[in-house]
This record gives C-alpha cells, structure tokens and sequence, in this order.
C-alpha cells in the first residue's frame, strides 16, 4: 500500500473536501479519507473498479496510509482527514482538466453519455447532474486527450435511492431518452455488466480490512445491487 507523504492543499471543490496530496510513488493524488464516511470510501474504490472495467475513463486510483504524524501540526488538514492513522482512497491528480458546464454537456458524444447514465443507474448514483444554470456534474473534460473523466462515487448505492425521481436530474438523461428502446439494448448492454462485474469479488475482497470491518455487511449488500441488472425489472425502468 502507498503512503501519504506530503499534504499539499484542500482542494476547492467537494463537499468531501478532498486533499491534495503526494503519495510515496511521487505522483500527485486526491485524497478522502474519515470525512467521506467508511462507507463512501468502499464505494470510492468499487465504483473506481467497476467504471474502469466498465470503459469509463476513471483516474488511477489507490487506497493508502495516512499516517497520524502528517497531521500533527496541520489544524485545517487534521479538522478534515482526522487525528489518527487511517487508510484513505486516493485519485491521481490529472492537469488540464475543464468541469462539465451547460455548453460542453450539449457537445458529449452520445454513446458515452449513454454509457455514463446506465453506470449510474447500476450503482444507484445520484450525485452527476446538470441543469442549464448549475448542477454537481462529477465529470471533466481532459482538454489535452479530449475525452471525460468520470470521479466522485462516495454517495453510489444510496438506500433511498429514486430513479424516477431523480433520473430527469441526471446530466445525460436526455441523452438516453431522446429515442425509443428495444430488446437490441438490452443485450448491448447486459454483456457489458456482467464483464464489469467479472473480477469484483476478488477486488472487493482485496478492500482495506480497516474499511471492512467497520461496515462487515456492506459489500453483500453492495453485490446485491449489481446483482439486479439481472433482472427484467432493472430494464423495465428504462424504457
């Protein structure tokens, strides 16, 4: 496991109050740690794993050890990270990225919006909106490779979650609804969700025990969730 060894800055935005930080292979990482929840720390990394294998263009990801020392003369980070040793999750740093705004949300090629709105669904998210004047997207434009990167899963697998609520909220839920479905969609993407969740148990089992066993019934209830786009009721909601 890498280790934190340096603290750098609070980033300005997240309400988790992400921290800047460089970890022991000297890369620049995001961290979260206590102030995210146990909780959102698992569905950090699961949500990591599973939009990478997905196709989802996630940034490199690591759980890593904050050691208590860091934070022993920093008021602002200790207020945030805590006063203890901890295992956080931690998102590489990548330069050149644009948040999502009204305008680049109408130019997003359709297939990845598509994409990006059945994740959600799957992982019961709904924290990626967008509206013509605000919204908390979750999502960049890499101005230097051209494409999206995806970030921020600490509030997936919400036990209220309400989709037909909150889908109309989703940045691509015009995207997705904008032309009519048939059985041709499913399989498309039923086989893309059962080759996302290949290989989950075995990372999920491979999770921080630190994490695990505060929350020990979290990734059963995590895998019944994945579970249901096995179902025809899943798919029914989308149409």
């Amino acid at each position: 496991m890498l280790e934190v060894e340096e603290l750098q800055e609070k980033a300005t935005q997240g309400r988790t109050e992400p921290y800047l930080c460089r970890l022991s292979d000297e890369q620049l990482y995001y961290i979260k740690g206590p102030q995210a929840t146990t909780k959102g720390l698992i569905n950090e990394a699961v949500c990591a794993f599973l939009g990478t294998a997905f196709g989802l263009n996630v940034p490199p990801y690591q759980t890593a050890y904050l050691p208590a020392q860091l934070l022993k003369y920093d008021d602002a980070a200790r207020r945030i990270l805590g006063d203890g040793d901890s295992v956080v999750f931690a998102s590489r740093h990548l330069p050149s990225l644009l948040e999502l705004t009204p305008s680049l949300q109408q130019t997003m090629p359709i297939q990845f919006a598509k994409d990006l709105f059945l994740f959600d669904y799957w992982i019961q998210n709904e924290d990626r909106t967008m509206s013509l004047t605000s919204g908390n997207p979750n999502l960049f434009l890499d101005a230097r490779a051209q494409s999206y990167v995806v970030v921020d899963h600490n509030l997936a697998f919400d036990p209220q979650y309400d989709f037909t609520r909150h889908a109309p909220l989703h940045l691509s839920y015009h995207y997705w609804f904008h032309q009519q479905h048939d059985q041709l969609w499913r399989d498309y993407y039923q086989p893309k969700l059962e080759i996302a969740l290949h290989g989950f148990a075995q990372y999920a089992a491979s999770l921080p025990q630190e994490w695990l066993l505060v929350e020990p019934d979290y990734l059963a209830q995590i895998t019944a969730t994945l579970a249901l786009f096995r179902t025809d009721k899943f798919w029914e909601a989308l149409i």
